[in-house]
């Protein structure tokens, strides 16, 4: 250690004084019921034998295939005023799930018993019949002395909630609490019954909360076929609860209680969040932490720092700890692993409004800012902030100007690429929601059709509503939907225009007004919860719609980066996309059609789904994802000729070959993400194809089953001969199994598509090629920009689902990799 801190800590226990502790010498025995125990032994064995048998109950909703140890709940119930008997046994998997005691002072409760311990139970009940201890009393006798009765468990018999359990058929979230070491049985059979898992969840040392929106038919059938779930109760509690509810009162503790649980990542001031907004207030106390006086800036330093409007303030509390709701009732540690940074880019009230010309500008000196007093920093950048009706894939001088920057500027060998994060915008308030039927007419705005960017849009998980007052109102969206406040760009023509947005993060729902069906923004129990510029009169306050959206995905971004600051912009963006999963409703509507143009226009709703923090971060044994980040010189020119396609990039890639054949018939999933940056160039015949506005553009080919690495390369070559237009590509290149097309990549910077197959057939494609396209650079008079290098991230991901098998292991020894034998205890 080199600083000054060299001194051993002083040990004190010899300074103990030992005395003894025991109990009284009185007798403890058990209190006698008066019970035959011969008699009662038979009558509880008749009634686990009425329970293992019947066809009621939980064990009817059972599915033929169960997750974990397959096992069944039984339900009983103590003599009044007893306490409740230890029935619990751990070597036997026995586990108590919940126990409440009744008015009349009987105690009930309900076991979760395996199938294999059945008769290990009887044979307990046997031994309290006819065995005898030292003092004469039955064996097991505090264990079922006070248990009047055994039966079949039900659905209610896991339920805690004083509320009542909800009606049959009525879809609602439920908080599953569950065995922290069997929870991953519960996310295995809710994700095969593809129900939707809410993105949060609880931890406390013996459960863990996990949020399902389901009817209670579906709830029932998933909890008889797992062995995780513990107590039911009913929905998470939402915004309403802390803004509205009986926490409003509270909400400086609550925010006292977050504040304490704050702690700072070894490298905390490494990478920032940067927000440009209307400023921020860090007097709050859960801003002040993450938001150092030094890094707040402004466009125009008479405007101050300091939040004018309060949106700001907002989108830094969903950016740092995302949707509060979740957070303060966590008791879990807040590790702050980036910081935060401010640039004011709107005027408070006395100042000049910013003109539209000079958005681009603007936002380019914004962006400048925390650059020039940071330059050792990485940061994502947040933008919560478009252009009203001023929407379409055509480039505008913002848009340009957002692409510009992210490239890294207009000096090829002084690029400082950047990630930025732009909301996709928002349909209009005082919409019937019988309006929604035209959504596709409601395009993202601008900026938020820049190619390099990422866009971000609204679902949602709220609902239904919970506040006092709304009782016959209804959820603009089901759970699990597109949110209502999200824009779309399923208007755009298909060859011009990029996939936008390409994620959706919890934007809120709205309420449908049951006078006259409008629907209604900034309901509390469907908003989402931050921190306001207010900290002591209202610390706490309602965001909602694409802006909190985009918030929560720049600090997702930041978060990425954080953990490995060797990741290019590029491929932050990449893992974020590749990490993203459609709701069960999003794909059920996706392979609801064979045609990939339908598929596209969905695409163009809710992009490529909502993005996993811990996906991004980290492979799992059964979902390896593979990283490259590489440089490639899409065009050459050398002197006395025209400018021609240069280089392919082929990979033959280490892969779980054996594994795969070994899994067979199973269905994988291989996900393809290729990102990457283009320089634009917004001139007049840019909107009719986009090799005029991008620098240059890379695709991706994967190996066909069965080709030999000859034949394939000999393929793809094939492809430098033809002309720079999309569609001349794809009489060679297409690929059947593709789930999107290769018509979804026409244009834009980032391309995904994706493959289900059996795991055999996945066993040798292994291969894959990245190449150039069409762009500017080829016919560019800078010979520079015409031999130009451009990076790129791809990242590869086999998912095999729920399997025993570790695709990792067998990947990791084929790369090189030295893998640490594992050692059962």
């Amino acid at each position: 250690m080199v600083s000054g801190y060299i001194r051993q800590h002083l040990r004190v226990e010899r300074f103990v004084d030992l005395r003894p502790y025991k109990r009284p010498n009185r007798a403890m025995g058990s209190k006698d019921l008066g019970r035959e125990t011969e008699q009662h032994a038979e009558q509880l064995k008749r009634d686990l034998a009425v329970a293992w048998a019947s066809t009621d109950g939980l064990i009817a909703e059972r599915d033929p295939v169960f997750t974990g140890e397959a096992g069944r709940y039984v339900d009983f119930d103590t003599l009044p005023d007893q306490p409740l008997p230890d029935l619990a046994w751990a070597s036997k998997g026995i586990r108590l799930a919940s126990a409440s005691r009744a008015d009349d002072g009987v105690a009930k409760g309900t076991l979760f018993v395996p199938d294999d311990a059945q008769s290990f139970l009887d044979s307990k009940l046997d031994e309290y019949r006819s065995s005898r201890g030292e003092k004469g009393r039955p064996s097991h006798e505090a264990r079922f002395v006070a248990i009047e009765h055994f039966r079949a468990a039900r659905l209610e018999s896991l339920w805690v909630d004083s509320r009542t359990i909800p009606n049959a058929g009525v879809p609602t979230w439920w908080e599953c609490w569950c065995w922290p070491d069997r929870v991953q049985n519960l996310d295995a059979k809710a994700v095969a019954a593809a129900v939707l898992v809410g993105e949060g969840r609880l931890r406390f040392a013996e459960r863990v909360v996990v949020f399902l929106y389901t009817d209670r038919t579906m709830l029932g059938r998933i909890v008889a076929s797992c062995d995780a779930v513990a107590e039911l109760r009913l929905g998470r509690d939402d915004a309403a609860f802390f803004s509205s509810g009986e926490g409003r009162d509270d909400a400086e503790d609550w925010v006292a209680n977050a504040t304490a649980r704050i702690e700072s990542g070894p490298n905390r001031d490494a990478v920032a969040v940067c927000l440009l907004d209307t400023g921020i207030n860090r007097a709050h106390p859960l801003l002040a932490p993450a938001f150092a006086a030094d890094d707040l800036h402004s466009v125009n330093p008479a405007w101050g720092v300091d939040d004018h409007h309060g949106h700001g303030s907002e989108m830094s509390g969903l950016a740092v700890y995302g949707d509060l709701t979740t957070t303060l009732l966590s008791a879990d540690p807040i590790t702050l692993n980036y910081a935060g940074e401010g640039v004011k880019l709107l005027p408070p009230a006395g100042f000049t409004l910013t003109e539209p010309q000079s958005y681009g500008l603007v936002t380019q000196q914004a962006i400048l800012r925390p650059e020039i007093a940071r330059p050792d920093r990485e940061r994502v950048y947040c933008m919560a902030v478009t252009q009203p009706d001023v929407y379409g894939p055509k480039a505008t001088s913002w848009s340009a100007t957002l692409d510009a920057s992210a490239f890294g500027g207009d000096e090829l060998v002084e690029l400082r690429r950047r990630l930025i994060c732009v909301s996709a915008g928002n349909l209009p308030d005082g919409l019937l929601h019988a309006e929604l039927e035209d959504w596709d007419s409601h395009e993202v705005e601008d900026p938020a059709h820049a190619w390099n960017v990422l866009t971000i849009g609204g679902y949602t998980q709220k609902g239904p509503i919970t506040d006092h007052g709304y009782d016959h109102w209804a959820c603009a969206v089901e759970p699990g939907m597109l949110s209502p406040y999200s824009r779309v760009s399923a208007a755009w023509y298909r060859g011009v225009s990029p996939i936008k947005p390409e994620l959706v993060l919890e934007a809120g729902n709205k309420g449908i007004d049951s006078a006259d069906t409008s629907m209604v923004s900034g309901i509390d129990s469907l908003s989402l919860l931050t921190t306001s510029r207010d900290p002591t009169g209202k610390p706490l306050t309602l965001a909602w719609a694409t802006s909190a959206a985009t918030a929560q995905l720049a600090g997702m971004a930041a978060e990425v980066l954080a953990d490995d600051r060797e990741l290019w912009p590029e491929t932050v963006r990449a893992l974020l996309v590749h990490s993203a999963k459609w709701t069960p409703a999003m794909e059920q509507a996706l392979l609801a059609t064979n045609q990939k143009s339908e598929r596209l226009m969905m695409l163009r709703r809710f992009g490529y789904g909502v993005p996993n923090q811990d996906r991004a971060l980290r492979s799992a044994s059964n979902s390896l994802a593979l990283v490259a980040q590489q440089e490639i010189q899409p065009f050459i020119r050398e002197k006395g000729q025209q400018a021609h396609l240069n280089h392919a990039h082929f990979y033959a890639l280490p892969w779980p070959s054996q594994t795969l054949l070994e899994l067979g018939a199973h269905e994988v999933r291989l996900r393809v993400t290729l990102s990457y940056f283009v320089e634009p160039n917004p001139s007049a015949d840019a909107p009719l194809s986009p090799a005029r506005y991008r620098s240059a553009g890379l695709r991706f080919d994967l190996r066909r089953r069965n080709e030999t690495q000859a034949r394939f390369e000999a393929r793809v070559n094939a492809l430098a001969a033809v002309a720079d237009e999309e569609d001349d590509l794809l009489g060679d290149v297409a690929d059947p199994g593709r789930l999107l097309g290769e018509r979804s990549i026409s244009a834009g910077s980032l391309h995904l598509d994706e493959w289900r197959c059996s795991a055999a057939d996945l066993a040798d494609r292994n291969g894959i090629a990245i190449f150039p396209v069409g762009g500017w650079w080829k016919s560019s008079r800078d010979r520079d920009r015409t031999n130009g290098m451009m990076r790129y991230a791809l990242i590869l991901t086999i998912d095999a689902g729920d399997v025993e098998q570790d695709l990792w292991v067998e990947t990791a020894i084929a790369a090189g990799v030295e893998v640490e034998a594992q050692v059962e205890v």
